[in-house]
């Protein structure tokens, strides 16, 4: 019987493997224009015309220009759009500092210039009051169309950060930012993974003041984590309960897509959060934060 079921899980997850590699990603722009050209280690069947390997692009050699960086924020990152003038500058720079350090892979037959742009920004985003931001623990952000499947435990995923990489699927990371204020956002979600990981599971490149005032995130949230489970206000959902680490990548969501929802339900946990990340999305344009 648990030969059968092995078996059949197996199969499962090649029959999933094949149906994702066969989806297209989802277009931001249909102008042929705004894809990233294939680089030239990519590995290339000419007789069959098909890419036989995902796409590679190191992020030094993506040399995009501001007003390209620029013009993509303000189509799509309305986190950017609320910061004033120099601050703008200044997630443009960070940005350009993050995608440099990485090596982002796509798997699937076509890429787009969104992609290391937005990904990045969405790292920027939640470092951004923070004076260290690049997580270089990280080497590595693979993006998938859609869904994609994780071994050891075999599941079907939307994204995950595992070793150095994060991996995350397009699909659902548009969906994120493009809908504002349903409190899912799968990039905010594993971006928010890495940073507590890069701060106090390692040993490089930590932000103290971070770390420091995670342990009072972690006093008082675990009051709220133990209080969610046993009673449904709806400001979390059920996979937070799953543990703490989960508790807190989606109080990340809720704090920069529902603001004003968690000041409500959790007024000091909010403010917690504020002053851990030194930033306040309830006072952009407006604001003290980020300095």
């Amino acid at each position: 019987m648990e030969i059968v079921y092995a078996v059949t899980l197996a199969a499962v997850a090649l029959l999933l493997i094949s149906i994702a590699n066969r989806l297209r990603t989802r277009r931001i722009s249909e102008d042929p224009n705004n894809e990233l050209a294939h680089p030239a280690d990519t590995p290339y069947n000419k007789e069959a015309e098909t890419i036989t390997g995902p796409l590679v692009y190191p992020g030094e050699k993506l040399d995009f220009t501001d007003d390209l960086i620029r013009k993509v924020l303000v189509r799509h990152f309305s986190f950017f759009t609320k910061l004033v003038a120099p601050d703008q500058d200044k997630f443009i720079q960070r940005l350009r500092r993050f995608m440099r350090s990485k090596i982002f892979v796509v798997h699937d037959i076509k890429a787009f210039r969104e992609m290391p742009i937005l990904l990045s920004a969405s790292a920027v985003q939640i470092t951004f009051g923070l004076d260290k931001f690049s997580l270089p623990h990280y080497d590595f952000i693979r993006i998938y169309p859609r869904e994609f499947v994780a071994m050891a435990p075999m599941r079907v995923l939307i994204g995950n950060v595992s070793g150095n990489t994060i991996n995350i699927a397009w699909k659902h990371f548009l969906e994120g930012y493009h809908n504002r204020e349903d409190s899912s956002n799968v990039g905010l979600h594993e971006m928010a993974h890495a940073l507590y990981f890069q701060n106090c599971e390692t040993n490089e490149y930590i932000d103290h003041n971070f770390k420091e005032s995670f342990h009072l995130f972690t006093a008082f949230g675990e009051k709220i984590f133990d209080r969610e489970r046993h009673t449904a206000l709806g400001l979390y959902s059920d996979y937070a309960m799953k543990n703490f680490q989960e508790f807190w990548a989606e109080s990340i969501e809720i704090f920069f897509e529902s603001p004003q929802r968690m000041q409500t339900h959790y007024p000091e946990l909010y403010t917690i959060l504020c002053d851990l990340l030194c930033q306040d999305p309830l006072r952009y344009p407006n604001h003290d934060y980020p300095v």
